[in-house]
């Protein structure tokens, strides 16, 4: 296991002062490339997006930090409350560490599992996007749908992953996640 990923990581909800880095992440070319909305965010779109999940109590929204430094995001919404299941997305900041993945995946699990008790947590990635596709499957999540020509971006469509981890697998396989 490498440094960064071994030392403590800590999820605290995204305030307002958190907007502007969370914005630049967000908008960064390596990041924005493999989101459905690739256009540059606004600050008025950004800060509406942020106003509306204020409102929604089931809409988590985390800065992961190390030693206080914030290095990533993780959104997990908490779409079928009676089923306890949740769907996540999340990115890094474009220059973290070599281990930040693992660190970020590892405690938005907990997070999702152990703080939200969920049931199952879903996530997506665009069929082009690798390297999410190898980071969900390394933290034990299952490919569970291959949906064609699922997103359209405003000039091609493409098949997008629907994966999925039940808390079951979760902890069965805690402390065994090697990236």
């Amino acid at each position: 296991m490498n440094t960064f990923a071994s030392l403590a990581v800590t999820l605290r909800p995204v305030i307002e002062s958190d907007l502007a880095i969370v914005r630049f992440w967000r908008n960064h070319p390596d990041v924005r490339s493999y989101m459905y909305t690739q256009h540059e965010i606004s600050e008025a779109e950004h800060s509406a997006w942020f106003k509306r999940s204020q409102v929604n109590l089931f809409r988590h929204l985390l800065l992961a930090e190390r030693d206080g430094q914030p290095f990533g995001f993780v959104n997990i919404e908490q779409v079928d409350v009676d089923a306890k299941r949740a769907e996540w997305g999340f990115y890094l900041a474009p220059e973290s560490p070599k281990g930040s993945g693992q660190a970020l995946g590892l405690a938005a699990l907990t997070y999702a599992f152990g703080t939200l008790a969920q049931h199952k947590l879903c996530g997506e990635a665009l069929a082009s996007n690798q390297r999410s596709r190898r980071f969900h499957e390394r933290l034990g999540f299952t490919a569970e749908a291959h949906l064609r020509d699922h997103h359209f971006d405003g000039h091609t469509y493409h098949d997008v992953i629907g994966y999925g981890l039940l808390r079951s697998e979760w902890q069965a396989h805690q402390g065994a996640y090697v990236l």
